[in-house]
């Protein structure tokens, strides 16, 4: 897929951080149920919360218009990632049925 060797060559750190996920984010519940997130204590959880935001705005920077309310909600660029390419690149059946037109 076109997108997965630009994104590797670009910066493959973020590449990395799409295709395999980045690990946890600490939350915390409050008295009134909202989920809050807690802000990074150690410069690994920084450097890992600062590659999860870049990789979620490459993904979001690559859709079309149409299609960002659709990405937008996704938890992180791993989930995003796979949703983009059951989107975008289709099940077996289709491609069966574009490789048999392309014919």
């Amino acid at each position: 897929m076109k997108m997965e060797h630009y994104l590797s060559h670009i910066d493959y750190p973020i590449w990395q951080v799409i295709h395999n996920g980045n690990g946890h984010v600490s939350i915390i519940i409050d008295t009134n149920g909202m989920i809050k997130v807690l802000p990074p204590k150690t410069a690994k959880e920084v450097v890992a919360r600062e590659r999860e935001r870049k990789s979620r705005t490459t993904l979001l920077m690559a859709l079309p218009e149409d299609h960002l309310a659709k990405f937008h909600k996704m938890a992180d660029a791993k989930e995003m990632w796979e949703a983009i390419k059951s989107r975008f690149v289709g099940n077996d059946e289709s491609k069966k049925i574009q490789k048999y037109l392309l014919k």
